[in-house]
């Protein structure tokens, strides 16, 4: 018997940013834990978005937000992790990849 796998795709760019209720889907989170990232600065809505001004069902994210939410998600579930935590954790991630890249421009 064969096995299937079906995997889905949500396409995010600038020009289609998600909602509230999309981002929490997308991380498999509650709405609440969007919310805590946006008010913790830890990820960002669209940058015409006052978020002291506006109610959070109209915050919009790009899909640079939507991917770092992401990995803070997948961190903070697999290594048990505060939010913090797992920011950070993202963080040096990133840095650690533009300093790979950095030496792999050096060595050509």
């Amino acid at each position: 018997m064969k096995s299937v796998t079906v995997y889905s795709a949500v396409m995010v760019d600038d020009q289609a940013p998600l909602s509230l209720h999309e981002m929490a889907c997308m991380c498999e989170q509650q709405i609440d834990w969007v919310v805590t990232l946006v008010r913790e600065g830890l990820v960002f809505v669209e940058r015409d978005v006052v978020i002291t001004e506006t109610s959070p069902e109209q915050w919009l994210f790009a899909s640079a937000a939507a991917a770092r939410a992401r990995q803070i998600a997948h961190v903070q579930r697999d290594f048990d992790v505060n939010l913090d935590a797992a920011a950070l954790m993202v963080d040096l991630m990133q840095e650690v990849r533009q300093l790979r890249a950095q030496l792999e421009g050096l060595g050509r």
